[in-house]
């Protein structure tokens, strides 16, 4: 399991500057550098801007636990852990990635072992790509695009499932199958987390009463908005509100295709 960042340094016999400097000059590409103990070496300007840093200063040494929400840490360590035990990567996996207002789209992500010259693994490299700028090979994942287009737009209002699968073009049976083989849940459990995602980021910025942040992300019953939230946060709204705020930290979330229930 990933451990909080530690005081740290780069490898001596690790310098990433080459492979950053290509990376960054590559403008659709999001890179990073991770050590065994998954602390940050290096990342370029444009995973710099996704994590919300101005620097990479901001990073080195840091871990996903300075930027993520503890319930998603497990999916990131079991990736990293993986590439490091087995030596395989992990290529082209297609998941969901919160965006700097929110919303949520496509990425393509890959994570590569990382050797010294004695072949020694001293971590990861990681890449990722946002999925319009990408081939389309995965055909299940197209299909979809438009119903998360629809899930962005107007998760502040009710929304069927019949009105996804319309979107989806296919019948309520179909759009729920097919829904559930790419995200692995289903879709009115994406849907709850969605909106919990939003008013995650409200509940940071805005003053508003919990229930109102609860109506304007499309809940309408106090009590089920706070069971959910708990449940997936780990804490109550007003108590999430507190802790976050305190810290100054903002959550940038993933909705992983493989996420569990």
């Amino acid at each position: 399991m990933l451990m909080p960042a530690l005081p740290f340094s780069r490898h001596q016999n690790l310098d990433p500057s080459s492979i950053l400097a290509l990376f960054s000059a590559l403008g659709d590409v999001y890179f990073f550098v991770k050590d065994r103990e998954g602390r940050f070496i290096g990342a370029n300007n444009l995973q710099l801007e996704k994590l919300g840093l101005n620097s990479e200063d901001e990073l080195i040494g840091k871990t996903d636990f300075d930027f993520f929400p503890s319930y998603m840490i497990a999916h990131y360590a079991k990736d990293d852990a993986q590439v490091i035990d087995s030596g395989e990567p992990i290529l082209r996996r297609v998941e969901l990635v919160a965006n700097p207002d929110g919303s949520v789209s496509w990425h393509v992500t890959s994570k590569f072992p990382l050797y010294d010259n004695c072949g020694n693994c001293l971590g990861i490299i990681g890449c990722m790509r946002d999925f319009e700028r990408s081939d389309n090979a995965w055909q299940p994942y197209l299909r979809m695009n438009a119903v998360v287009d629809h899930i962005n737009l107007h998760y502040a209002e009710p929304i069927e499932m019949a009105d996804l699968a319309k979107v989806a073009s296919l019948s309520i049976s179909q759009f729920e199958r097919r829904f559930r083989t790419v995200f692995e849940q289903t879709p009115s459990r994406f849907l709850i987390r969605y909106r919990l995602t939003r008013a995650s980021q409200i509940l940071m910025h805005c003053d508003d009463t919990v229930s109102q942040i609860a109506q304007d992300v499309g809940f309408y019953d106090h009590s089920h908005f706070t069971r959910e939230f708990q449940k997936l946060f780990g804490m109550a709204p007003g108590r999430y509100r507190k802790v976050h705020r305190s810290t100054g930290k903002s959550l940038n979330l993933s909705f992983a295709a493989n996420a569990t229930d």
